[in-house]
């Protein structure tokens, strides 16, 4: 997937608070704790691409395979 550079652009004001929630993470102690300051940096960027179907085809077939392999497996277990 390509993207316009201008698109990619980010302003001052949120790299410094991804920054910010970064080495937060970084000096935490609790694992926790760092998911979390690294979410909130995540967070700041709500228009990141995100994966689609199309980029991992046959995935979703997989997925769904193997959710009907467990839902026959939890039958038989329970017969």
């Amino acid at each position: 997937m390509t993207r316009r550079i201008d698109a990619l652009d980010v302003r001052l004001p949120v790299v410094e608070a991804e920054a910010c929630f970064l080495a937060a993470a970084a000096r935490a102690t609790d694992p926790k704790d760092q998911l979390v300051y690294r979410l909130d940096a995540k967070l700041l960027h709500p228009t990141a691409p995100l994966s689609k179907d199309d980029d991992y085809p046959g995935f979703a077939e997989w997925v769904a395979a193997r959710e009907a392999d467990n839902r026959r497996a939890r039958k038989e277990t329970n017969r």
